[in-house]
């Protein structure tokens, strides 16, 4: 599927590409909160039943993709200083999902909602600098494993049939290479590294792309992003 319009940019898109997808989520951002002062989930529901509305578009035969990537939990670490204040916030997170996917489908219409569920959070660089990116952080992915299960629950009980709503699993191919030491592709390894990341900052709490007062690099970039499974702390590269 091509790259959806962003609906901050539909003004300017084509007939075409509108008439494709669209695309409402915003960059940073979670199922609550996340102190970026900018839409979650629930009024990005807003703008997209807003616009069905407008235009009287039969959404029973059209799809929605939902994705989740853990921008809730790592606001809850960050603020309270710890992964399990992070997993003691899952509750909190699926229940607010379960009443948006609710949404999704008696509000908006929708009878096709695809959902994706939490890679190995623990395998991203921001938990593998730590241990000298050797290996993953065993609470962080329990933590993800969680999520998973209780999102498996969720949709169960809203749709028993599994008429509507259908998982999107993201878990299990991250952990085709993460957790797999070879990552063969024939047999030549697919990727020089998993857990460290192409793009790295010199300090534990940088960021790729920083610069001091001088404009010097703050960070090293590998010399092929194509071998690499991350592209900073977060990403993906391309590749992966």
């Amino acid at each position: 599927m091509r790259t959806p319009v962003a609906y901050k940019a539909r003004q300017r898109a084509s007939q075409e590409a509108l008439a494709r997808s669209m695309n409402f989520a915003v960059s940073g951002v979670g199922v609550l909160d996340t102190g970026n002062f900018q839409r979650n989930i629930s009024p990005q529901i807003d703008l997209f039943q807003a616009m069905h509305h407008s235009q009287q578009r039969d959404c029973s035969k059209r799809t929605v993709l939902v994705v989740v990537s853990g921008n809730d939990y790592a606001y809850a670490a960050d603020k309270d200083n710890g992964t399990s204040a992070a997993i003691a916030y899952i509750p909190t997170v699926v229940r607010e999902l379960r009443e948006q996917l609710r949404r999704l489908r008696n509000e908006v219409g929708m009878r096709r909602v695809v959902v994706t569920n939490l890679h190995h959070m623990g395998c991203t660089p921001i938990f593998t600098r730590p241990l000298n990116y050797t290996s993953c952080d065993l609470l962080a992915n329990a933590g993800a494993a969680q999520h998973n299960a209780a999102l498996r629950s969720v949709l169960g009980t809203l749709d028993p049939n599994n008429r509507t709503f259908l998982l999107l699993d993201v878990h299990i191919p991250f952990a085709a290479f993460l957790l797999d030491n070879d990552n063969n592709d024939g047999n030549v390894k697919r990727f020089a590294s998993t857990l460290r990341p192409c793009c790295e900052s010199f300090r534990p709490d940088g960021y790729c792309g920083e610069e001091d007062e001088n404009g010097t690099r703050q960070y090293t970039l590998c010399d092929d992003p194509g071998r690499y499974f991350y592209w900073d702390d977060v990403h993906l590269t391309q590749a992966a």
